[in-house]
């Protein structure tokens, strides 16, 4: 599947970008499925429903991408220009990702998801010109939509339901 190779190498250049690691050296023992899988005792253990859900399975990956992308619109609150076509690319990795995560979100956080995901989508569809900073802000910094974002930046498949 090319769609999802492709996705992988892209968010890996955003990671990048975002200032993250992808080096081995960078990463906790539990980080990945290549940790998991290095261990003789983790091969033979049958993994939850959650561990194998796309939703838990892609989670901090999306976290990753939503902050990119509200670090990059929350450039405007200092003044700086918005880089459209950059923060329409990353918006499409964040759409991409969360589309194929959520039919399997669990039921505690799956409102949040889809507010973030909804949030992200109206406030890329007003990057264009001659639209107001605050339309692009507003979807990912006001008020009404923070409570889901912090939920689902800090939500943790392992430590939910158990």
């Amino acid at each position: 599947m090319k769609a999802p190779r492709r996705w992988i190498f892209t968010m890996a250049a955003l990671l990048m970008t975002a200032g993250c690691s992808s080096s081995p050296d960078a990463a906790s023992p539990a980080s990945g499925p290549a940790s998991v899988s290095a261990s003789p005792s983790a091969s033979t253990a049958s993994p939850s429903p959650k561990e194998t859900s796309a939703f838990c399975r892609d989670l901090s990956t999306f976290q990753v991408g939503v902050i990119a992308y509200r670090g990059d619109v929350g450039a405007a609150i200092e003044g700086e220009p918005l880089d459209f076509k950059e923060l329409r690319r990353k918006a499409d990795l964040v759409a991409d990702i969360g589309e194929e995560m959520k039919a399997s979100a669990p039921p505690d956080i799956a409102e949040e998801f889809s507010t973030v995901l909804k949030a992200i989508d109206t406030s890329a569809s007003n990057l264009k010109s001659g639209a107001e900073t605050r339309d692009v802000l507003d979807p990912v910094y006001g008020e009404r939509n923070s409570p889901a974002f912090d939920a689902v930046d800090n939500y943790d498949c392992d430590a939910a339901g158990g």
